[in-house]
């Protein structure tokens, strides 16, 4: 049998990588619509469960409430009308227990959290009605008036519920369109480049593709492990075990957004260690990087919500991102920092206001506005830093506006 040449070898190699592109670019674009398909599936069913919500505010409506109507009008008896409530409430309840099941973002919690509390006291409510239906002594009548209060105050609440559900679905659902777009648009054009590269370059790289595939393999395997020590390490400080600045830049930026689309208050604190400089002149640096240490961890201690980001953002100034919290709490919050550092009663002879490390902290709580700068709540809770340090250190300055 005459064996195959080079030229056909190659021919063969590039029919076969040209072949396998294509069932990938296939099989890729397959996967994609597949993803599209469940995601979108999700998104308006599971993540958006509006016909329970919807099917709860009707059964208040349509049914408490007529039923009473009917009952007051004489058109059902006192066993019929009571036997229509608990028939109710039993809907609505596993109606309420069957969304609640689903899994919720962390930002809706709350919204989830204060609706059941309502259900839970309408179901009380209409508990009592039906006892007071089914007393024969009946010794107050009942209020229509107070029932159509307390039913127009729960539609509010499932309303509010129904219309947040709506917008956040809306919300991911353009970012997934987006990024599908995007996908199929990577998918063509890489299988498009890889496919020129191949028919261009085979020819060239033929005799060396062992060597250069052995030395792909354990590159490959070498950039695995760097990258894998890299991600560990990219986000946070060696020294102190708090996130980095740039993992500052990244959450002071999401989260500053997340405060201007939920108009809440965005809180950013910065704080910095009295005449840390003498300290180490004192002690030395060993001895710095030690109360540096000691300073990050009260801030991990004291901020354990997974709202609080603590972070070093060098040398010897730590900054603090609060979320879910208002701007009282955010001033007790620096106060303690503050508290907790002073009493660690780490000695510091070289300080001229105490004889023990202490901390000077500015801060800024403000609900974000479309017109305001990023880096005007920086500059804020900077010059509030500095405001401390002007009215004798080791104290918080906090600011609710720019």
């Amino acid at each position: 049998m005459k064996p195959i040449n080079l030229k056909t070898k190659l021919l063969y190699l590039l029919l076969l990588i040209g072949f396998g592109l294509i069932v990938v670019g296939l099989i890729g674009y397959f996967n994609i619509q597949n993803i599209k398909k469940n995601l979108d599936t999700l998104y308006f069913g599971s993540l958006l469960p509006l016909s329970e919500l919807n099917s709860i505010n009707a059964e208040y409506h349509n049914s408490l409430a007529s039923s009473i109507y009917q009952w007051d009008n004489k058109l059902l008896d006192d066993e019929q009308v009571s036997k229509k409530i608990i028939q109710s409430l039993d809907h609505i309840n596993q109606l309420w227990s069957n969304y609640s099941a689903l899994p919720k973002r962390p930002d809706e919690i709350p919204y989830v959290k204060y609706t059941d509390q309502q259900i839970q006291n309408m179901a009380d409510y209409f508990t009592q009605v039906r006892s007071l239906i089914n007393d024969p002594q009946r010794d107050h009548p009942l209020s229509l008036i107070t029932m159509d209060e307390n039913i127009q105050s729960i539609q509010r609440t499932l309303n509010q519920l129904i219309a947040y559900e709506n917008d956040a679905a809306k919300y991911e659902h353009a970012i997934l369109l987006a990024q599908y777009e995007n996908a199929l648009i990577q998918l063509f054009l890489f299988l498009g480049v890889i496919l020129i590269l191949v028919m261009g370059l085979a020819w060239m790289i033929f005799a060396r593709i062992e060597i250069q595939q052995q030395q792909l393999i354990e590159s490959s395997e070498t950039l695995k492990h760097l990258n894998l020590k890299l991600e560990q390490a990219s986000y946070t400080d060696p020294l102190t075990a708090l996130f980095n600045r740039r993992y500052f830049n990244v959450v002071y930026e999401r989260e500053f957004k997340r405060s201007l689309r939920s108009n809440t208050p965005f809180v950013f604190m910065m704080l910095d260690i009295d005449f840390f400089k003498q300290y180490n002149d004192t002690y030395g640096h060993l001895q710095g990087d030690l109360a540096l240490q000691a300073v990050a961890k009260v801030l991990k201690t004291t901020l354990q919500r997974p709202g609080d980001y603590p972070f070093r953002l060098g040398g010897e100034e730590f900054g603090v991102i609060l979320t879910d919290t208002d701007c009282k709490n955010a001033r007790i919050i620096g106060e303690k920092i503050r508290a907790s550092i002073e009493h660690l009663k780490i000695e510091h002879k070289g300080s001229k206001i105490l004889p023990t490390l202490s901390v000077s902290i500015g801060g800024i709580c403000i609900v974000p506005t479309v017109d305001m700068s990023e880096d005007a709540l920086i500059h804020t809770a900077d010059t509030n830093l500095y405001a401390a340090k002007e009215r004798g250190r080791n104290q918080v300055v906090f600011s609710n506006k720019l």
